[in-house]
């Protein structure tokens, strides 16, 4: 029941012809299926004919969620991390963890092929956990052996780790677990979940920062930012999306976004940081225009634990 409300519906739609696509209802409804969701995976509000290639797709996803199913018992993901550095000093002062899965017959699998597959699957939950923990245990080991100090250590957060009840009381058992100062773990979180500004979601922000645990907007920019919500939201950082960063200094629509970004996040008393940062020239414009932090392949590419930690080491010495 909406009175007086205007509803925009949208359809998602897989076709499939007879007799070439199947003999039989049974087999016309499977290959239908197979692509309707591949329209979906094309930003739906399409449709999409059924093809043959669609089947072998299909089944290699499949494959691909079992063989995830098992990735955690056979040790088979692993955290890197890549240095965030300070543009005043050229210092690392923190880290972001990105994950990466070690298949035992495909090698490495990139998080862009496998994550959508953990998201569909509901997958991604059990994976968000292991990173949860693995973070903390990894920044609890290099304050316990004195090898290194940061400031903080970024983990990703799932939008539907956050819908699910139960976060805030995982981060507690953690945080007593590791024995580390709650503002040392810092969760970054997708501008599209808090564009939501759900009660749930938004009360659910509030208990991590009560906590101690920071908060950060990742991708910012990429969703239709605005001060109306931003003013509301319990947040302590923004990441300016690389897309944006590409294009600086010489892309006029990349440097006023970027610009307007900075702007922002200043005037609502956020610290920013700049994702993918690849050239002096885009880091001294950075500092210029008042962005202090900033992380990407100028500085380090993400690193196994024990290389990031010679890798700080090094730049401390510097």
């Amino acid at each position: 029941d909406l009175p007086d409300q205007t509803v925009n519906i949208t359809a998602s739609m897989g076709i499939c012809v007879y007799p070439e696509d199947g003999s039989n209802a049974s087999e016309l409804l499977k290959n239908a299926d197979a692509a309707m969701f591949h329209a979906k995976g094309l930003g739906r509000n399409t449709c999409q004919f059924y093809t043959e290639e669609l089947t072998r797709k299909a089944f290699e996803v499949l494959l691909l969620e079992n063989d995830l199913r098992q990735a955690i018992e056979h040790n088979e993901l692993e955290l890197y991390y890549q240095p965030q550095v300070d543009l005043r000093t050229g210092k690392v002062v923190g880290a972001e963890a990105l994950i990466r899965w070690n298949h035992k017959v495909l090698g490495t699998v990139s998080p862009a092929r496998f994550i959508p597959i953990a998201e569909e699957s509901g997958l991604i939950i059990e994976i968000g956990d292991w990173v949860l923990e693995e973070g903390c245990r990894q920044l609890h080991k290099w304050y316990t052996e004195g090898s290194i100090e940061l400031s903080h250590l970024a983990l990703n957060v799932a939008a539907m780790q956050l819908s699910r009840g139960g976060l805030v009381a995982r981060l507690a058992e953690l945080l007593s677990k590791y024995e580390f100062q709650a503002g040392r773990l810092e969760l970054e979180v997708t501008e599209g979940f808090v564009m939501e500004k759900t009660e749930r979601s938004i009360n659910q922000l509030v208990a991590i920062q009560e906590l101690g645990v920071t908060l950060a907007i990742d991708d910012f920019g990429t969703g239709y930012s605005s001060l109306s919500y931003l003013k509301d939201l319990p947040m302590d950082k923004l990441k300016i999306d690389q897309s944006f960063i590409r294009g600086v200094p010489h892309d006029s629509d990349d440097l006023a976004i970027t610009k307007t970004i900075l702007a922002l996040g200043q005037g609502l008393g956020l610290r920013v940081i700049a994702e993918g940062v690849e050239t002096q020239e885009q880091a001294s414009f950075l500092l210029e225009a008042g962005c202090e932090y900033a992380q990407g392949y100028l500085f380090s590419k993400p690193l196994p634990a024990d290389e990031f930690e010679a890798y700080v080491q090094r730049n401390r010495q510097s």
